[in-house]
């Protein structure tokens, strides 16, 4: 008499599929968690620059423009002589303060940026060097910019898309 074994069938090839796409598709589940929580790109060596306007106004962020448009070519002395540059805005927002008749300050230290939804995903809220100028309340939609790479000017970035490994490798191994 033969002791009783039992038999066993091989996984059939529908239940091995199943396992490789499940593993693919957790791959993907997790790079783009990864994705989410470590956004490529977004953070900038550099103090920051803060325009912040008075209200939400059509006139108000016109405002904010003009300022902007009279302060832009003064940021892009920023990098070669800071202190000086940040002398010569301090005398045009004086200037424009009393041209425009509204108040307008400038601080220069530690300040919080707020979340940004960038491209790449959400910027964090952050406290960094910055240089902030507030027109009025300061309780309006704001400019702002890194100074260091200069981001905020006319000047185009062609940025690269952030690609999937997994997706990539995916569509290789498919495309032959």
């Amino acid at each position: 008499m033969l002791p009783d074994y039992e038999i066993k069938k091989a996984p059939s090839i529908g239940k091995q599929i199943d396992a490789v796409i499940f593993f693919v598709w957790m791959l993907l589940l997790i790079q783009f968690c990864l994705f989410l929580l470590f956004p490529q790109g977004e953070e900038v060596e550099g103090i920051r620059f803060r325009l912040i306007a008075n209200s939400n106004t059509i006139e108000d962020q016109q405002v904010k423009n003009n300022v902007k448009h009279h302060i832009e070519p003064i940021l892009l002395k920023y990098e070669n002589n800071p202190q000086e540059t940040y002398n010569e805005l301090e005398q045009v927002v004086n200037k424009l303060s009393n041209k425009l008749d509204t108040t307008i300050t400038i601080t220069k230290g530690e300040a919080i940026f707020p979340p940004k939804v960038l491209n790449q995903g959400i910027s964090s809220q952050l406290m960094t060097e910055s240089i902030v100028i507030s027109i009025g309340n300061a309780r309006g939609d704001n400019w702002w910019c890194a100074l260091f790479p200069k981001v905020c000017y006319k000047e185009e970035v062609e940025k690269e898309k952030p690609k999937f490994w997994v997706w990539e490798w995916l569509k290789k191994k498919f495309s032959t």
